[in-house]
């Protein structure tokens, strides 16, 4: 399985995510990432699956008149890895006029070729979380191969270049980029690409690589809001409608939670069955070890086993 869900995004409504990477691969380790630790690091480029595998499952999606708002390239670690990011995009537009986002980490920007590869993307949602050196190795623990200066310039050249929406994430984790110092530097920064449509700020609110990677409060992200300006905003609830076609709850359950821990109320915004029914699947899915349950800061993940 090369897609997953539609799973429920704050940013993007419902997503279809693709995964042209099968495993967790990524040359950074950052300390909030979802999917756990990077143990094996990796900044080279190559193909890890066929792109014509990964458009078949797409185009039977689409067929089943699925809904989704977005299709949305992210998966098991960084999506730019994949040397056929590119032909993978353009063969998804020919097939769909579904809106194309990727979700990266930016660390391949400075790569002219990378650029060229998600240049037909709608939008791109690139991770900026720190303003400095120092921060970056603390919050993003890159490949040795990279530092921050390379990774700023070759985001200021995207940024130039690219002609879609850029929607700029920062993952603000307590005690690591939430003072106003380095914020301040961020939004130094920020203001001078005025190509950047939003800054979206978000914090630790599900599984993460490090236990010291814990969130701020709703009230100290208010107050980076209002240090970064207008184009920030707090990302919030999800906002859309529900998968309406499904042929198996326990299919769809699955699919939602392979690559993306979710709590019930994530599961009850997407899905149109009751929420005896989705608890019900949710128990026999942990009775078979096809999913697991996690508690995060007071709340109940599921997630799929692999993560």
């Amino acid at each position: 399985m090369y897609i997953f869900g539609p799973v429920p995004s704050r940013r993007l409504g419902l997503s279809l995510g693709v995964d042209l990477l099968n495993c967790k691969s990524c040359n950074f380790n950052c300390i909030y990432c979802e999917l756990g630790r990077t143990f094996k690091y990796t900044s080279e480029r190559k193909i890890f699956v066929k792109t014509d595998d990964v458009i078949k499952e797409i185009k039977d999606f689409l067929d089943k008149k699925n809904k989704t708002d977005y299709i949305t390239f992210s998966g098991s670690g960084e999506p730019t890895l994949a040397l056929n990011l590119g032909e993978a995009i353009k063969e998804t537009k020919k097939i769909t006029n579904i809106p194309i986002a990727l979700i990266t980490n930016g660390s391949f920007f400075y790569d002219k070729e990378v650029r060229n590869d998600i240049t037909d993307a709608d939008v791109v949602l690139p991770s900026f979380d720190a303003a400095d050196e120092a921060t970056f190795i603390k919050i993003n623990r890159p490949h040795r191969s990279f530092n921050f200066k390379r990774f700023l310039d070759g985001f200021i050249q995207f940024c130039v270049e690219y002609r879609g929406k850029i929607w700029v994430e920062v993952m603000v984790v307590k005690n690591i980029n939430d003072n106003d110092e380095h914020i301040l530097k961020l939004k130094t920064i920020f203001d001078k690409i005025p190509k950047i449509e939003k800054i979206q700020l978000n914090t630790v609110v599900r599984s993460r690589a490090e236990v010291y990677a814990e969130p701020v409060s709703e009230k100290q992200l208010t107050h980076i809001k209002e240090l970064l300006g207008n184009k920030a905003e707090i990302i919030g609830f999800f906002k859309g409608e529900k998968i309406k076609t499904i042929d198996n709850l326990k299919d769809a359950i699955l699919s939602i939670v392979r690559l993306r821990p979710v709590t019930l109320q994530d599961l009850k915004d997407v899905l149109n069955f009751k929420e005896e029914e989705i608890l019900l699947n949710l128990e026999e899915l942990e009775k078979e070890h096809l999913i697991k349950k996690e508690n995060v800061f007071g709340k109940e993940f599921y997630k799929g086993q692999n993560l």
